[in-house]
């Protein structure tokens, strides 16, 4: 299954809800994915710029574009979500882009 990376921010109102609902909201981020048939691979949280860095499985752009809207409806995050490659994979797509075997 094709892989996503996800950049979140809490919004102002996720940060104030944080202590009441946090965790809730968490565990609906991740069912809301799951009934699309995607799966959240591992979820991050950072310092600095983003406050999530979250890594999903999902089957194609339409399904992770579903649960990122789905995720954002809540009011409590923004979300940027882009498809992923692997670095075994990436060093498919250069060598057929190249030309150059390995």
């Amino acid at each position: 299954m094709p892989t996503y990376v996800s950049l979140i921010k809490f919004t102002q109102h996720g940060l104030q809800t944080m202590k009441d609902k946090g965790i809730e909201r968490a565990e609906m981020v991740k069912k809301n994915a799951q009934t699309l048939g995607g799966k959240l691979v591992q979820a991050y949280y950072c310092l600095g710029e983003y406050d999530v860095v979250a890594i999903w499985d999902f089957p194609d752009n339409k399904t992770a574009m579903k649960a990122a809207v789905m995720n954002a409806s809540m009011g409590h995050i923004q979300i940027t979500t882009m498809p992923a490659v692997n670095r075994d994979e990436w060093k498919i797509l250069l060598q057929e882009t190249m030309g150059k075997k390995k």
